[in-house]
């Protein structure tokens, strides 16, 4: 007999051009590869285009759809936005009427904000919240970083209030995992991202390739920009190295750049991978699991990071973990043939240990 999720998102499943849309994309995978039937429900925040419909419909055992009736509403506290702001309850509606014809053994709430939905569930069925980050005071610490919030930000008391509406709480990392245990009594397990290991035939270059591919969110734009100064401040790593930029990041970056070869959008990840030798994340400050990190280490990359990009991810080879980006730079400029072999290494190993952990996870979770 088959086994039925249901899985609701605000964020659609395809493209993965972001962090998000690849959690999605990847959880749904695994319970697919689990012997689930996927139920997708996307409601629709960032557009459909026929394009992703008709790769939702392909992708997924069913997928549903529904039309937002405006845009996301305005904080309803000033200084914060009330935990259900930015649900729609015509949500819930659709989500009865699905109960009524299916019998779903999980339902995955996707972000603590969506989690209204899960109030309609019946009690046969497993209720889950996937977190992909912290909400609570998010505004606080980005402020504290020096940006203005973006996107939705809570208190800690009302994230609490929504994580109290799941059976079960998926934490992105371990460090989230011991703050959602602190504000809710509710079982809280860590269920990282899990990609395949993909490794790419790299194109000959002159010179190595340094790349960075991202989206255009204040962090990562900040995050470049310091990068950026300390790479000008070593002015030989210019003649020594080719720098490459990609993603929605280029857009936000452009009016700044100095260094990098800007490529846009990229319709195909492969693309992108196999034109770098070496793959950084500059990444200072930020929540939840840095996505980027894992999907260049599935690409077979040498990984050059910051201790910030790679909360989440263990490794004990000092060029993945710089405490700042002026070591993280230094590291690039000491960067000999045999360590960059040995980067190369310690990388593959890194991502094979997460993997398989994390598979291991699933499983006793979802069987």
């Amino acid at each position: 007999m088959n086994k039925h999720v249901l899985i609701v998102s605000p964020i659609p499943s395809h493209p993965q051009f972001q962090g998000n849309s690849a959690r999605i994309f990847r959880l749904n995978r695994m319970f697919q590869l689990c012997g689930y039937q996927v139920h997708f429900l996307y409601f629709g925040m960032e557009g459909l285009s026929e394009e992703q419909r008709k790769a939702m419909e392909q992708q997924w055992d069913y997928f549903y759809f529904v039309q937002p009736e405006g845009p996301a509403a305005e904080p309803s506290f000033g200084e914060y936005f009330d935990i259900d702001d930015w649900y729609d309850d015509r949500v819930s509606d659709y989500v009865d009427g699905l109960c009524q014809k299916w019998n779903f053994d999980v339902c995955v709430a996707n972000y603590v904000w969506f989690s209204k939905v899960l109030d309609v569930l019946p009690d046969t069925t497993q209720k889950v919240i996937d977190t992909h980050d912290v909400f609570g005071d998010r505004h606080i610490v980005a402020k504290e970083a020096g940006l203005e919030p973006v996107w939705f930000y809570t208190t800690k008391e009302l994230e609490a209030y929504a994580l109290d509406r799941a059976d079960l709480i998926l934490a992105i990392q371990n460090e989230e995992k011991a703050y959602f245990e602190c504000i809710s009594k509710k079982r809280v397990e860590v269920m990282g991202y899990v990609v395949p290991f993909q490794p790419l035939v790299v194109q000959k270059h002159s010179k190595v390739v340094i790349g960075y591919i991202g989206s255009g969110n204040p962090f990562n734009v900040e995050s470049l920009r310091v990068f950026q100064q300390e790479v000008m401040a070593k002015p030989e790593l210019m003649q020594q190295f080719t720098f490459l930029l990609g993603g929605t990041v280029c857009k936000a970056f452009d009016e700044m750049n100095e260094i990098f070869d800007i490529i846009g959008l990229v319709d195909d990840l492969d693309d992108f991978y196999r034109r770098i030798d070496i793959a950084i994340n500059p990444m200072v400050g930020g929540t939840g699991l840095k996505i980027k990190s894992l999907e260049a280490l599935s690409y077979g990359k040498a990984l050059l990071a910051t201790e910030d990009a790679m909360v989440g991810i263990p490794s004990n080879d000092a060029y993945h973990k710089a405490k700042s980006i002026t070591e993280m730079v230094g590291s690039l400029a000491a960067l000999s043939n045999a360590r960059y072999e040995l980067l190369l290494k310690n990388s593959k190993d890194v991502f094979d240990q997460y993997n398989g952990e994390h598979i291991s996870n699933f499983k006793t979770l979802f069987g």
